[in-house]
């Protein structure tokens, strides 16, 4: 199962569901391929821009580089679906991707009128048992006081993305703000430089914008961490995580741009191949 099980929330509830594993995932690979198979075909028909870029990263990839898909945390439920067949038309089978879920999302004690057991179901089936993305739960900050494990809890989550975005031909998909935010881009949080840094050896980093209200799917220039530190030259006022989002506002236009709106106005781009 690509989704991971909470051994840190269990009860009999959960092991009897886990005692069909075996049945959740035949019918969760089933399900998840009409569902997607269905959603590529009649609903998502992402718009790729920067086809040049897609290309320079999926050539890092055969080459046996790694990278990071930046884009903005979804507010539409159509974006996710819209950067999975983009990228899988672009870049990689979506086997090779991996991306953080709130673990208050699929978490089955935190369902506000039944338990969370179906959207766990839906998600798994959906991205995890057919596509084979591999989802990794990550506490989000508005939950922490549900999850007081959560300063123990994140750090090995961290660990487990760091691990898949080192495999080459993976690519780790990051929302940098952490939660969603109806006004534009929100303030990143510190985790998404972090793991930027710590694969730093193999990864690129590529933003990926999606302007609210349409299916076209950017693609910014895709940086290695030597270049987004030479950012700094033409940049000396900001520091990595700013310079990183500025490189993501950019892609959308002015008032989608949130909190780095002015920063996208200032930030200098430098002349630099990736």
């Amino acid at each position: 199962m690509r989704i991971e099980v909470d051994h840190h929330r269990c009860t009999n509830r959960e092991t009897l569901a886990q005692a069909f594993s075996l049945e959740k995932q035949l019918a969760g690979g089933a399900i998840g391929k009409v569902l997607w198979d269905f959603t590529r075909r009649e609903i998502v028909h992402p718009e790729a821009e920067g086809l040049e870029n897609f290309a320079t990263f999926r050539k890092h990839l055969e080459n046996g580089g790694t990278g990071i898909l930046y884009l903005k945390d979804p507010t539409e439920k159509i974006t996710v679906p819209l950067a999975a067949s983009a990228a899988e038309a672009n870049l990689v089978p979506l086997d090779r991707l991996g991306l953080f879920v709130s673990r208050r999302q699929v978490d089955w004690h935190q369902g506000k009128h039944v338990p969370n057991y179906i959207q766990h179901l839906l998600l798994e089936s959906f991205w995890g048992n057919y596509p084979g993305v591999t989802m990794i739960r990550l506490v989000q900050p508005k939950d922490r006081d549900i999850y007081t494990d959560w300063a123990k809890y994140n750090p090995e989550a961290y660990a487990r993305a760091e691990a898949f975005a080192k495999t080459p031909g993976n690519i780790m998909v990051v929302t940098p703000e952490g939660e969603r935010n109806p006004n534009g881009l929100g303030k990143a949080q510190i985790g998404f430089a972090a793991l930027f840094r710590e694969t730093k050896d193999t990864a690129l980093a590529m933003p990926i914008a999606i302007p609210e209200g349409t299916s076209r799917v950017i693609a910014g220039p895709p940086i290695s961490w030597k270049q987004a530190v030479e950012d700094h030259k033409s940049n000396p006022g900001m520091d990595m995580k700013t310079r990183l989002m500025a490189r993501l506002a950019l892609l959308f236009p002015p008032e989608q741009r949130g909190a780095y709106a002015q920063t996208a106005l200032e930030f200098v781009m430098p002349p630099i191949a990736a």
